[in-house]
C-alpha cells in the first residue's frame, strides 16, 4: 500500500467521522457541506425495508436537521471503516458502523433511542477534498426505551 493510499484512506476515516460529531453537536448545515451537490442519502429499516432517497444539500441539510434538533442529546459511537479505493485515488467506496443515540421528550419523559447502522459509502475527491456522492444508511438494529 503506497503513502497516498494510506492517506487517502485516513482522510476518508476523517470525513465518516467529522460526519457523526457534527450530528452530535447538531450542525445540520455542515453535514450537508459533506455531500457533493448531488449526493444521495439512501436509508432502509432493515436489510429488506424500503429505501427511502434524499437528495441534494438542502434536502439533505432538511432531513438531518429534522432527525437531530428536536433531540435533547445525541451521541455517535464509529467502528470499523473499510475503503476500496479506485487506481487514481478520486474515487472511493467504503463500510462504516455506527452506533447512534438519540434522547428525545416524549410525553415528560426522556426516550433513548438507539440505532445500529451500516453506511455503504460512495465517496468522491473533488479539489483535493473528499465528499459523500451516495450514502446507505441501513438501520439493523433500533432499540427505544424510557429513561429512567
Amino acid at each position: 500500500m503506497t503513502n497516498e493510499m494510506i492517506t487517502a484512506k485516513m482522510e476518508l476515516k476523517e470525513l465518516v467521522d467529522f460526519f457523526s460529531n457534527l450530528a452530535d453537536v447538531k450542525d445540520a448545515a455542515a453535514q450537508g457541506e459533506l455531500f457533493t451537490p448531488d449526493g444521495v442519502l439512501e436509508f432502509q429499516m432493515g436489510f429488506d425495508g424500503e429505501i427511502q432517497n434524499i437528495v441534494g444539500h438542502e434536502a439533505l441539510v432538511q432531513a438531518f436537521a429534522a432527525t437531530i434538533n428536536p433531540c435533547k442529546a445525541v451521541y455517535h459511537i464509529n467502528g470499523q471503516h473499510t475503503v476500496e479505493l479506485n487506481d487514481d485515488l478520486t474515487e472511493a467506496t467504503g463500510t462504516a458502523y455506527c452506533e447512534a443515540t438519540l434522547v428525545n421528550e416524549v410525553d415528560g419523559k426522556d426516550v433513548m433511542t438507539t440505532n445500529y447502522v451500516r453506511y455503504a459509502d460512495v465517496y468522491v475527491k473533488v479539489d483535493s477534498n473528499w465528499y459523500i456522492k451516495r450514502r446507505r444508511t441501513t438501520f439493523i438494529i433500533s432499540d427505544k426505551h424510557t429513561l429512567s
